[in-house]
Parts: structure tokens; C-alpha cells; sequence
């Protein structure tokens, strides 16, 4: 090999997750450092971060707000008849 041609490496990394597994397959070609570890290591969970939150917002934007606002507002309601209740019991156990 001449001191003129250049070698060329092809830095890659594929990771990929089936659904229905728990494991998953990762592909990796080329040259990388310790830095290069960390870096991905960040860069990887900043990206399942993201990923994750825009699935968890776009299941948030599907559910009907109004309905639980109140669902919220009856469950309020229950507790207060019941508190209000607990406290009457309590008088009349006070009075006699």
C-alpha cells in the first residue's frame, strides 16, 4: 500500500428491537475510542427520552380532558359527602 492512498473507515451503529422481545441486536462497524462510548451512551438516552416522551404526549392528547376533569370533580365530590358525613357521626357521638 502507497503512502497516497487513504484508508477509509465507515463509522456505523445499528441497534434494532423487535417487538414481542426483550433482547436486542446491535450492529457496530468501524473504529471507536472510549469518548466515543460515552458520547453515544449520552446521545442514546437523550434520543429514548425524547422518543418516549412524544409517545407518552401523543397518548395524552387522544384522551378526552373533559371527561377527566370530571371523573377528577366526582371523586372530590364523594370525598367531601363522605368527609362532611364523618363529621356529623362525630357530633352525634359527642352530644350522647
Amino acid at each position: 500500500m502507497s503512502k497516497e492512498e487513504k484508508i477509509t473507515w465507515i463509522n456505523k451503529i445499528v441497534i434494532t428491537k423487535a417487538e414481542g422481545f426483550s433482547s436486542i441486536k446491535i450492529d457496530v462497524e468501524g473504529l471507536w475510542s472510549g469518548k466515543d462510548r460515552i458520547h453515544i451512551n449520552r446521545s442514546l438516552r437523550k434520543k429514548m427520552r425524547t422518543s418516549s416522551q412524544r409517545i407518552i404526549n401523543a397518548c395524552k392528547k387522544e384522551k378526552e380532558p373533559e371527561v377527566i376533569e370530571a371523573k377528577k370533580k366526582a371523586v372530590r365530590a364523594e370525598v367531601l359527602i363522605k368527609a362532611r358525613q364523618a363529621k356529623k357521626d362525630k357530633k352525634e357521638e359527642n352530644i350522647k
